[in-house]
Formats: structure tokens, C-alpha cells, sequence
């Protein structure tokens, strides 16, 4: 498995977003929530969000950035056939506690391990 996030891997169509907010289950931890569902591929397609009035657009891309490279890395470990929308909250998180976060939440989920 390639380890970089290519354009197949992003989830871009409304109707499979709409879906994944519709009928998806949940996990939240304090800073993030991850909403999934099974999409009947071979691979995993991901959409990171934040929540409204989360800061000026610096912070907002940094987060955004580190969240896309965290889970860039842990890709590899989460099991493969699903749609993940990840829901970022506004907060002072560094780079090892959103890790933190997408570890627990995934672990939660049951979602980790190949």
C-alpha cells in the first residue's frame, strides 16, 4: 500500500458524504469524532472537517495539514472498506495529541488492525 494520499483515497461526492452523515456510526473523543461506513471498496476514502468558528485560516490549514499526515501514517493499520468523515473541535492540540485522538478513536471504533 502506498503510504502518500492519493485522490482516490479523498471522499469527494456529496452523495457519499450525505450518506456517510446519514447512516455512518460514531466515535468521539474530547478534539475529534470520526463518523464511518462500509463502502464496498477495496480502500479507505477519508474527509477531514472542522467545526464552525474554529480560528483564523492559519490555524485552520495547520490543522488540517497535521491531521492529513497523521492519518497518512496510520493508513496503513486501519482496516480497509471504509468511508471516514473526521470531525476536528478547536482546541490547543499539538501534533501528539491529535495522534492521540485518531488512535483512540479508531481503537474505539474497532477499526485498527489489518
Amino acid at each position: 500500500m502506498r503510504r502518500s494520499l492519493t485522490k482516490e483515497e479523498i471522499l469527494r461526492k456529496r452523495a457519499d458524504i450525505k450518506a456517510v452523515f446519514s447512516s455512518g456510526s460514531q466515535v468521539s473523543c474530547p478534539g475529534a469524532k470520526v463518523m464511518y461506513r462500509k463502502n464496498g471498496l477495496d480502500k479507505n476514502r477519508v474527509l477531514f472537517t472542522l467545526r464552525r468558528k474554529f480560528g483564523g485560516s492559519v490555524f485552520r490549514n495547520k490543522t488540517k495539514r497535521i491531521s492529513r499526515e497523521i492519518y497518512r501514517k496510520m493508513k496503513c493499520d486501519l482496516k480497509p472498506g471504509f468511508d471516514y468523515v473526521i470531525i476536528l473541535y478547536p482546541g490547543e492540540y499539538g501534533y501528539y495529541e491529535r495522534e492521540t485522538q485518531f488512535f483512540r478513536l479508531f481503537r474505539r471504533a474497532d477499526l485498527l488492525g489489518r
